[in-house]
């Protein structure tokens, strides 16, 4: 900043004009004096800028980031953790996974590789296909937590409950909106959309979620589905089962018994 000298040059409402000055903004800054004529520093000489608007701009820009930071972070309190994940599911971890054939051997060690090679600029999908109680929601929740150690943002929630979410903004008393909440899926790192194919499906619904995953592309996201690649091409269709089912995804397979019946079975 450039400072151009000026003799004391009296000036209106008992002001003095000190010098002027340019700003970076190229604007011209008139520095003035003035005696403060009240309060505890009464008497005293203090300085006063007019000219440029750059101090203003600031602030103003950092009210804006504040009142943004504080809209995401009232965003991200609806994805709070203990809100998504079942007392169940809240306790997995790959140590506590267990795998009874090769099927589930094989997702379990690819789970692992993700989390050892996950970056944010380097998106990797997963779809973990097969019959309920098989570890599919085990394995993504353990993935999201492994990911989540690393310092990277991640949201487990499933379909149907994202669905309630996004109606639940329509309400008036909402403290966030729609857009807030996509916002947020869309950007976060890591999105793991367990149980896609459990929704009833209706305009409204694909609608929504073809949104989300077509703007998820370029980011990794994991989906876990009861239905085979071929069985949801046929539920949802060739164009949106394709953002899912794609070049850049992982299609991993489980086999095996419902281990949350296992214990009903012998017993039966």
């Amino acid at each position: 900043m450039e400072n151009i000298e000026k003799a004391k040059i009296p000036a209106p409402n008992g002001l003095t004009l000190l010098y002027e000055t340019s700003c970076d903004c190229e604007e011209t800054v008139k520095i003035y004096e003035a005696e403060l004529m009240g309060g505890p520093k009464k008497g005293q000489r203090k300085e006063f800028r007019f000219g440029c608007k750059c101090e203003e701009k600031k602030l103003a820009k950092e009210a804006q980031e504040q009142l943004k930071r504080l809209k995401h972070s009232k965003a991200m309190q609806a994805f709070d953790r203990h809100s998504l994940v079942n007392r169940a599911l809240s306790r997995a971890t790959f140590d506590n996974y267990e795998t009874a054939n090769e099927s589930q051997e094989r997702a379990l060690r690819n789970a692992k590789k993700f989390v050892e090679k996950f970056h944010p600029d380097k998106p990797i999908n997963l779809y973990y296909s097969g019959d309920p109680g098989l570890g599919k929601s085990h394995l993504s929740v353990s993935i999201a937590n492994a990911v989540m150690e690393k310092g990277r943002p991640a949201i487990f929630i499933s379909v149907p409950k994202l669905l309630r979410k996004i109606r639940n903004t329509y309400n008036k008393n909402s403290d966030v909106s729609e857009d807030q909440l996509f916002s947020i899926l869309e950007q976060i790192d890591l999105l793991v959309l367990d149980d896609i194919g459990a929704e009833n499906r209706n305009d409204w619904v694909e609608e929504k979620l073809f949104d989300l995953i077509d703007n998820r592309q370029g980011r990794s996201t994991i989906y876990t589905s009861n239905y085979g690649p071929d069985e949801l091409k046929k539920l949802m269709g060739e164009r949106d089962a394709s953002r899912i089912i794609n070049e850049d995804a992982y299609t991993i397979e489980l086999k095996g018994d419902n281990y949350r019946t296992k214990g009903l079975r012998a017993n039966g």
